[in-house]
């Protein structure tokens, strides 16, 4: 069951991935393509996870993991035949008959070795291709299935929204099979089995959306990053079908296309009921645009770029408090934006859990009355992502 219509109604359930084998995966060589700024040490990072879903825990948060789930999703050969064959065809295989082999390959390993291989990949140098010319050909190619190693960032490869999910469509060639994962999970996983989620953004559909460009402000109102990762037609298609389902209005938000400011949620988080941490280099310069319900099917109309009177407008409020992150310094600011200082977990109003290198943010946000719980993230930031990244809820309680 999914039960999520706000960003910080108390979190009461959240799937993590805890980071496995693929982070020794990450080359130093291939650092961009793999979206990682330095390769990460895999224990302090798995050392710095634990502490992370401790704290959820301690705050009454059940915690399911990806992968556990995955892997109960697969255990029904049928859906790991399928599962299978769509990987594989987004894993540009360069030939029939490699990919052949890599079918018969990974459906005949056993269910925890299967699912270690989804993560982690298949080296070129572990694998005997046979005699198919892909096999002896490309031979400077590192992998023939690439790993998965930004899997511990589960807030981006779905968005649960109210009773449904939206299987995102990933930009980045290293995190487009990440979708299909959360397409299995939802239909064959233990929690979803009986009850299969609904997706209600197609899988086919031409435009790229990912979950760090979507924040629930409420059950009628909802903001998603126009980002490179996030495109207009995808937003549009997105607005129409929440509207079916009740909501009221969709404000795009019209980022810088590139890493700099990569998704939403790395620009703006809601901390309270009235309160956002936000990027304060950005508010005033970017565009948001309401998309409302209309009889042939979404109206849009630009409301300027002052994220204060955007925000309080789709809140139904006089004002917000918008907590600048880093304080606006030039150089700090700059650096605890990059250091994901906006990037925060909301667990209840009020209460947040992030990294604890950004000390002029968190100490804005307690002369702002917001509590915060901290913990280490050297490792898992070199990813480039933060507490909200990591984290999928999948029930919060109604405000």
């Amino acid at each position: 069951m999914v039960q999520v219509n706000s960003e910080i109604g108390p979190l009461k359930k959240v799937m993590l991935h805890r980071p496995g084998n693929e982070l020794k995966r990450v080359h130093p060589f291939h650092l961009q393509e793999m979206l990682f700024e330095d390769t990460p040490l895999l224990e302090k990072a798995q050392a710095e996870h634990d502490t992370f879903a401790g704290i959820l825990r301690e705050n009454g948060v059940e915690i399911l993991y990806q992968e556990d789930m995955f892997a109960q999703a697969m255990k029904n050969e049928s859906e790991r035949s399928a599962f299978v064959e769509e990987f594989l065809d987004r894993s540009a295989i360069p030939s029939i008959g490699l990919r052949d082999r890599l079918a018969e390959y990974y459906n005949g390993l056993p269910l925890d070795e299967f699912v270690e291989r989804v993560y982690t990949g298949v080296l070129k140098s572990e694998f005997d291709g046979g005699d198919s010319l892909g096999a002896v050909t490309y031979l400077d190619d590192l992998f023939l299935v690439n790993p998965l190693p930004n899997s511990y960032f589960t807030r981006d490869s779905s968005i649960n929204i109210a009773d449904d999910v939206i299987l995102s469509h990933m930009g980045k060639p290293y995190r487009q099979r990440e979708p299909l994962l959360m397409k299995y999970i939802h239909r064959a996983a233990d929690e979803y089995r009986d009850n299969p989620t609904q997706d209600f953004c197609s899988m086919e559909l031409p435009y790229g959306i990912e979950g760090g460009d979507v924040l629930i402000l409420s059950d009628k109102v909802v903001c998603i990053g126009c980002t490179e990762r996030t495109q207009p037609g995808a937003i549009e298609f997105v607005a129409a079908n929440l509207f079916k389902k009740g909501f009221e209005a969709v404000y795009a938000f019209e980022m810088e296309r590139g890493r700099n400011a990569m998704h939403l949620d790395g620009m703006l988080t809601m901390v309270d009921r009235d309160a956002f941490l936000f990027n304060p280099f950005l508010s005033g310069n970017v565009n948001v645009y309401k998309l409302t319900p209309a009889s042939d099917g979404v109206r849009m109309q630009p409301v300027g770029s002052d994220w204060s009177k955007v925000l309080a407008d789709a809140l139904g409020e006089s004002s917000v408090r918008l907590i600048p992150v880093g304080n606006g310094d030039e150089i700090q600011g700059f650096w605890e934006m990059w250091n994901l200082g906006g990037n925060v977990l909301t667990l209840a109003p009020g209460l947040v859990v992030c990294y604890d290198r950004n000390k002029i943010t968190l100490d804005l946000l307690d002369k702002a009355g917001i509590e915060v719980r901290t913990f280490e993230g050297a490792e898992l930031s070199r990813g480039r992502g933060g507490a909200r990244c990591m984290s999928m809820p999948i029930i919060r309680e109604a405000l």
